[in-house]
């Protein structure tokens, strides 16, 4: 049995989406004009090691696909050459906010970060979406935010979860499988069915079997390598997910 999460598995489950669906980015997908009846959202939540951006994002370009990439605003991953790189082949970039998590709750404190980060960013690329930070180490949700405030306020079009719609079928990476038993915070509002995939193997064979025909893919690119990149995720995924075993028995 091969290796799961590598690049080159990344590779074939980009090459089965390029071969059975068309890519939209989450920015087309909220914008709402004309949506193909059948296509693939294909997403990237970039948590801590920014250069593994890069590497999904090139395997996606030569697949002819245009997805979407959330940077978080932190000194380990703001990057903004790596951000205006992946811009540049054609990817949406999009703020990865924890804003009420760093306000401890404070929610005035909170929407003036999250307006001055939002500004940082559009220095960098053409912010128009949002997707929250779900630290399954913090207490604070930051999908909370709005329910006080409004992000089209700000200029923004959509929040990856919030405004995903109930026509789509979510699968993430989160917890090194693409089932949800190591998922805490990592699913769309009112919707948190188990998947029936559980390997990148799973995904595809769901994939080219095309009896979905909307489908919208979270993955985490820190977590798709090859040789020792491979195992330090390996390690650090094995790590988070009993932390967060431990976590859920707590509460």
């Amino acid at each position: 049995m091969s290796l799961d999460f590598t690049l080159t598995k990344f590779h074939s489950l980009c090459s089965a989406v390029a071969e059975n669906y068309p890519t939209l980015t989450l920015s087309e997908y909220f914008a709402g004009a004309a949506l193909p009846e059948r296509f693939v959202i294909m997403r990237h939540d970039i948590d801590r090691r920014p250069m593994s951006a890069l590497g999904t994002a090139r395997i996606e370009a030569q697949c002819g696909i245009r997805a979407t990439y959330y940077f978080r605003m932190n000194s380990r991953v703001f990057r903004p050459w790596i951000m205006r790189e992946v811009e540049g082949m054609g990817h949406e970039v999009g703020y990865h906010y924890e804003a009420l998590g760093k306000a401890k709750g404070d929610f005035e404190k909170a929407i003036g970060l999250f307006g001055s980060e939002l500004k940082e960013f559009r220095e960098v690329c053409d912010v128009k979406t949002i997707c929250m930070h779900g630290n399954p180490l913090s207490k604070y949700d930051d999908r909370e935010l709005w329910k006080v405030y409004d992000f089209r306020d700000f200029g923004i079009i959509g929040e990856a979860y919030l405004s995903a719609g109930k026509d789509i079928n979510y699968f993430s990476d989160t917890g090194r499988s693409w089932n949800s038993k190591n998922n805490i915070r990592d699913f769309i509002p009112g919707r948190r069915e188990e998947s029936e995939v559980e390997t990148t193997d799973d995904t595809i064979a769901m994939i080219e079997s095309n009896r979905i025909d909307r489908i919208y893919i979270l993955t985490h690119p820190e977590r798709w390598g090859n040789g020792m990149d491979w195992g330090f995720s390996f390690v650090m995924d094995s790590a988070f997910n009993a932390g967060k075993k431990m976590l859920v028995a707590v509460r």
